[in-house]
This record gives structure tokens, C-alpha cells and sequence, in this order.
């Protein structure tokens, strides 16, 4: 609707500029036959000037050769035979002309009197159309001009009135448009009605019906989003069930295992004593020899064995396999731990990253995660209130070194003193597993676990583990 009376007005201005393009040609086209008519008259003059300067040797006394008559007839017939001439009698009058001056038996001097008298009238003729001709020209040139001006008066008010009637035409599609655009900026997606398309010009059609047709296309696409929204949210409630459920699993795992690491300690340490018990027993056996006190002794000694061999196998129970390293991408690690613990954190907390892209490793990538999982599990239940949790992770002299720290209370003081413990927490409702998991499995795997309060406030936690670089080459930081 913008460019039709764009092109409208360019149009007519061509036309106008057509128009004065057309009347300038047509007077330069007028120009050329008045050249050429002085150009005709200027010859005539030219030969009757050379009529008078021979007359005029004549009377003098001077002889007019018959040469002289033959080179002005000449003259006479070459211009009778040029064009140029506007009277109709002027090229009779040339011919006579060169005839006289070609006759033999008449005097010089009376033939150029006569011959000069004939040409005179020639060029009272050809000024008489000359004058004529340019008082024409005037005349045309005169209403053209006046012509050009209407056009270029008329032109402007064509214009106008024609804008005016297209505005008219224009104006109310055009708020109806601007109507239906800010009915989509509010994620309206109705179309126009046939009803309403029917008070519109039908000019603007083409634009509702294109309308009609985007907003069917933003309804299928709205609903294709809605459709991906929820799956993709089923999904990551899905996998953070998952994973919460593999994290508890986890948990109970740890803490058997760490039940079973005590239970493995303590039955070591039952061991050493059980075996001097045993060997104490032997000798007393050998030394009673047969009979009733030396069978008893001998039943004790089977039951040592039986108890030292119900240790050993638990021993041997609680010894378990190191996870298998494999190449681990660490931002990439720690990227989608945070998607899936984006259900498990209260938007209270905000929790950030920072980890180099191309920093990989060769990690336990399972142990890895649960560990990063333990400690800001433990960050999120430090902070009741709001609170900032950052994970960040760099490379030193071949070490990964991954640090969570929070802005909470920080550690306690028994922790960083004593150490850590298992089953032994300030938290209640805490098993006291969590950083004993942590600190198994970065032992597992040749590393280490540092705990530390920062200023103000807030805790922090490392995690340092060997890192090989996947290609065998050594890792730069």
C-alpha cells in the first residue's frame, strides 16, 4: 500500500518530464528549417550582391563579359536547385532568372537590371515567409510553454487529490493492521474474520489473507513449542528423578560400604588378638595331651578358626575395584550436573560454573559426579536462606583441581581440626557419610580433599585428582 502511490507519483512526474522533453524537441525540430531558410536567403544576397558590384562596373564603363552573366547564372540555377526556399514562386522566379542571364543577344546591363530586379523580389518573398514562419513558430512556442505550465500546475493537484482518495482507501486497513500487530505482540493468534475482510478494501486483501496465513503458521509453531516444552521438561524430570533415585542408591551404597569399612577395621583389629588367643590355646593343647581338658581345648581352637575365618571374609568383602577412567569433557561434566540439579536447588540459591572448554581428562566420570553432587548437595543444605554456590575448576601442574564454594556459615571447626569423620555431623537429620564418600573417592583415585573457610563467610571444598590427558599427551593449563 506504500508503493502504489509512490509509483503513481513517479509516474506522473515522468509523464511531465515527458511532455517537456517532447515540446523542447519539437522546437529544436522547428529551429533546423529557419537555419536552413537564412542559410538560403544569405546565398541570394550573396549573388545579388555580386549582381550590383558587376552592374555597377558596367556603368562605369567597364565591359561585362558574357563570362561573368554564364558564372551568376550559375550561381542562380545551384541555388534553384538547394532547398530552403518557403514561397512558391521563389524557385520559378531562380529559374527565370538563370534563364535571362543566360540569354545571348541582350545587353549586359539591361539582363543584370532586370535579372537584379527579379532577385529582389525573390528575397522580398523569402523574408515576407521568413517573418511568417518565425511569427508561427511564437505562436507554438508560446502555447506549449503555456501548456508545460498547466501540466506542471495540474500535476501536483492530480497528485494530491489522487493521495487524498488513496488515503482514504489506505488508512483503515492500515489500522487495522497496526490493530492485528499488537494483538500478535501479545501472543494473540486469531485470525482475521471473513466478516471484517469484507468492509475492507480489496486492495488490502492480499496483505490479511498473508496475515490469515502467518498466524495459522505461529499457531502450529506455537504448538509444536509447547509440545517440545513439556517433553523436554518430562524428560529432565524424568532423568533428575533418575538420578535423585541413583543419588540415594548411592548414598545407601556409601554408607554399607562405609558400615562395612568399619565393620572390615574392626574385624581387622579382631584378628591380631584372635591369633595370639589361638596360638596361646595351641600350646596349651599340646601340653595337656589326651584327654577330657585337651578335647575342650581342641573344640575352642576350631571355634577361634571358624571366627578368624568369618573376619577374613569380611575383610576380603569390604575390598572393592576402583571405577575405570574414561575421557571426560570437565565443562561439559559439570554443565549437565547443573541442568539436572536445576529441580533439586531452590531458586533462592544461585549456583554458577566456570570451567576451561578444552580441559579434559582421563576421570572416574561416574564417582566424579556423585562426589560434585555430595558437596553441593551439602552447600544447598547450608544455606537455609538465600545464597550463591560457584564451581570452578582449572588445571596446575598436571592436578584438576574442582572447588565448591558457598556462601554460607561455613565448615565447623571440629571438622577442619579433626578431620573428617564418618557418621560424625553438626546437621540434623545428617547421616555424616557425604564428605567420607568425597574423601574415599578422591583417595581411590591418588587425590586429595581440602576443606576451608573463606572470608567473609562461606565454605569451600577442592577436589585434587591426577589429570592424563585422553591422547597420552601431558595436559596444558
Amino acid at each position: 500500500m506504500f508503493w502504489l502511490p509512490l509509483w503513481i507519483s513517479v509516474a506522473l512526474v515522468i509523464a511531465v518530464l515527458i511532455v517537456m522533453l517532447v515540446v523542447s524537441w519539437r522546437g529544436v525540430e522547428r529551429l533546423g528549417p529557419i537555419e536552413v531558410h537564412l542559410a538560403h536567403i544569405e546565398r541570394i544576397e550573396d549573388v545579388g550582391l555580386d549582381m550590383e558590384q558587376t552592374l555597377l562596373k558596367g556603368l562605369r564603363g567597364t565591359r561585362v563579359e558574357r563570362a561573368r552573366l554564364a558564372e551568376l547564372r550559375d550561381q542562380v540555377q545551384e541555388i534553384a536547385r538547394l532547398e530552403g526556399a518557403l514561397h512558391p514562386q521563389t524557385l520559378q522566379r531562380l529559374t527565370q532568372i538563370g534563364a535571362r542571364l543566360g540569354a545571348a543577344d541582350a545587353n549586359p546591363i539591361d539582363v543584370l537590371l532586370e535579372t537584379l530586379t527579379q532577385l529582389r523580389v525573390v528575397l522580398a518573398g523569402e523574408r515576407e515567409r521568413h517573418a511568417w514562419l518565425l511569427t508561427r513558430i511564437s505562436a507554438d512556442t508560446r502555447a506549449e510553454i503555456q501548456l508545460t505550465a498547466v501540466l506542471l500546475l495540474i500535476a501536483p493537484l492530480l497528485l494530491g487529490a489522487f493521495l487524498f482518495f488513496i488515503r482514504g482507501r489506505v488508512k483503515q486497513p492500515l489500522r487495522a493492521l497496526e490493530d492485528l500487530l499488537a494483538r500478535l505482540a501479545r501472543r494473540d493468534y486469531r485470525p482475521v474474520p471473513e466478516a471484517i475482510l469484507a468492509t475492507i478494501d480489496a486492495v488490502a486483501h492480499p496483505a490479511f489473507h498473508s496475515y490469515n496465513a502467518l498466524v495459522a503458521r505461529l499457531q502450529a509453531l506455537e504448538a509444536e513449542h509447547r509440545d517440545r516444552e513439556q517433553t523436554l521438561e518430562r524428560e529432565v524430570r524424568q532423568a533428575t528423578a533418575a538420578l535423585l533415585a541413583q543419588s540415594r542408591e548411592l548414598g545407601r551404597a556409601e554408607r554399607l560400604a562405609a558400615v562395612g569399612a568399619v565393620s572390615a577395621g574392626l574385624a581387622h583389629e579382631l584378628r591380631n588378638p584372635l591369633a595370639g588367643i589361638q596360638m596361646a590355646c595351641g600350646t596349651l593343647h599340646r601340653a595337656l595331651g589326651e584327654g577330657e581338658h585337651a578335647a575342650r581345648i581342641a573344640a575352642v581352637i576350631d571355634e577361634l578358626k571358624r571366627v578368624n575365618h568369618l573376619l577374613t571374609s569380611q575383610v576380603d568383602a569390604a575390598r572393592h575395584r576402583p571405577e575405570p577412567l574414561e575421557a571426560v569433557a570437565v565443562d561439559q561434566l559439570i554443565n549437565e550436573l547443573l541442568i539436572l540439579l536445576r529441580y533439586q536447588i531452590p531458586e533462592r540459591i544461585v549456583i554458577e560454573a566456570q570451567a576451561p572448554s578444552d580441559l579434559r581428562c582421563l576421570l572416574p566420570a561416574a564417582g566424579l559426579r556423585q562426589a560434585l553432587l555430595n558437596l553441593v548437595l551439602n552447600a544447598v543444605q547450608a544455606m537455609p536462606g538465600a545464597g550463591r554456590i560457584q564451581i570452578a575448576a582449572g588445571l596446575t601442574d598436571g592436578t584438576l583441581a574442582i572447588s565448591v564454594t558457598d556462601s554460607g556459615p561455613g565448615l565447623p571447626e571440629d571438622l577442619l581440626r579433626a578431620g573428617i569423620r564418618p557418621f560424625a555431623t553438626s546437621r540434623p537429620g545428617g547421616t555424616g557419610l557425604g564428605l567420607a564418600m568425597v574423601r574415599r573417592f578422591v583417595r581411590d583415585h591418588d587425590g586429595a580433599l581440602q576443606l576451608a573457610n573463606q572470608p567473609p563467610q562461606g565454605a569451600a571444598v577442592t577436589l585434587r585428582l591426577p589429570c592424563r590427558s585422553p591422547t597420552g599427551a601431558h595436559p596444558h593449563a
